[in-house]
Formats: C-alpha cells, sequence, structure tokens
C-alpha cells in the first residue's frame, strides 16, 4: 500500500471510529431477551459462499422463504443479485465523485465495522432494471447463486465502482455484497 493511500485509510478509519454511531450498547434486559431469541442462519452467514450455500439448500426445500414487508422473495434475491452483476459490469447511476470519496466511504467504513448494513430494502438500485414482484423463487435464487459464482471468478481488476461507495478491492466488495444480502434476511419469519 502507498503511503499516501495508508494516511487517507488511516485518518477515515480514525474519524469513521469517532463517530458516536459505534458506541452503541443495547440495555441489558435487550441483551438477555436475544439471547433466548431463534437466530436465522442467513443472519449467520459471513460471506457469499455461506450464502450460496444456503441458496442451494433453499433450491430443494419446498417451503421456500417467507420475508415481511411488500417485496417478494424472489425479487428479493433477483435484487441482491443485481447488485452482483452490477460490480462486475458497472452501476447505471452513479453518485457524485465527491459523495463516492467522502460519505459513500465513510458509510461503507462503519457497515464493514459493524458487520451490519441499513439501507432502504425495498429501494431499487439507482438506474437499475425494474425486476418484477413476481419474480420466482427459483429463478430470483438461480440468478443470484449464478451472480455469486461468476462474482467468485472475476478478477478485482475488472470490477466497477460501487454506485454509492467508490472503488472498492474484490474483499471490500465481498463484504459489501455479504452485507447486502444479510440486512435483507433481516426480513426472514422464522
Amino acid at each position: 500500500m502507498k503511503r499516501k493511500e495508508f494516511i487517507k485509510r488511516s485518518a477515515l478509519l480514525y474519524t469513521v471510529l469517532q463517530l458516536p454511531l459505534l458506541s452503541e450498547s443495547k440495555p441489558e434486559e435487550e441483551k438477555v431477551s436475544s439471547e433466548n431469541t431463534k437466530v436465522s442462519p442467513w443472519l449467520e452467514a459471513e460471506d457469499l459462499s455461506e450464502f450460496r450455500t444456503l441458496l442451494v439448500g433453499l433450491q430443494s426445500d419446498t417451503k421456500g422463504i417467507q420475508l415481511a414487508g411488500n417485496w417478494r422473495p424472489g425479487k428479493v434475491f433477483a435484487h441482491c443479485a443485481q447488485s452482483i452483476e452490477y460490480s462486475m459490469k458497472g452501476y447505471p447511476d452513479m453518485k457524485s465523485a465527491l459523495f463516492r470519496g467522502s460519505v459513500g466511504k465513510i458509510a461503507f467504513s462503519i457497515f464493514a465495522f459493524k458487520n451490519k448494513m441499513n439501507h432502504g430494502l425495498e429501494e431499487p438500485i439507482p438506474g437499475g432494471e425494474d425486476i418484477s414482484n413476481e419474480t420466482e423463487l427459483k429463478t430470483g435464487i438461480k440468478r443470484l447463486i449464478q451472480a455469486i459464482d461468476d462474482f467468485s471468478k472475476a478478477k478485482e481488476s475488472s470490477l466497477r465502482p460501487h454506485f454509492a461507495y467508490g472503488d472498492l478491492t474484490k474483499e471490500e466488495y465481498e463484504v459489501a455484497h455479504s452485507l447486502h444480502i444479510k440486512n435483507h434476511m433481516e426480513r426472514v419469519l422464522l
């Protein structure tokens, strides 16, 4: 890593660590009650290969999956696939370079540090092709598995900038995509 890049990343990390968002703590009663709650395997997955394994298992589960909200599961999986696809071919609409280099980088750093993303769960990717809410579950799953497979084979040099976070390494993109899927899977009904 070049000295200038190291200094920039160190300054960014220092700034992020100073934000009050990172010092949030749950009240003691919330900690106790959350220990007794059943946790979805979708929220335990750490990387794209673990999500892929869950998706393959879901293909053979005739009960499928239920999600809270207006988007049906097939659309959610296709949306997650679309984000991965755009990381390889380019996002249709980009935030300004200033946004990507400042607010976007800080947001990604916070998400990565907290290992948790928060975003509008029913907002399409800016400028992205419309995905029908009637997308079949198996179609959405198949598309997401294919996108994960294609991403795993992609060379870092072929990746395109994220529409909000800017330039990301392949490892950073893996984190972004995993957190994106996990955020959507917070709506799984157990």
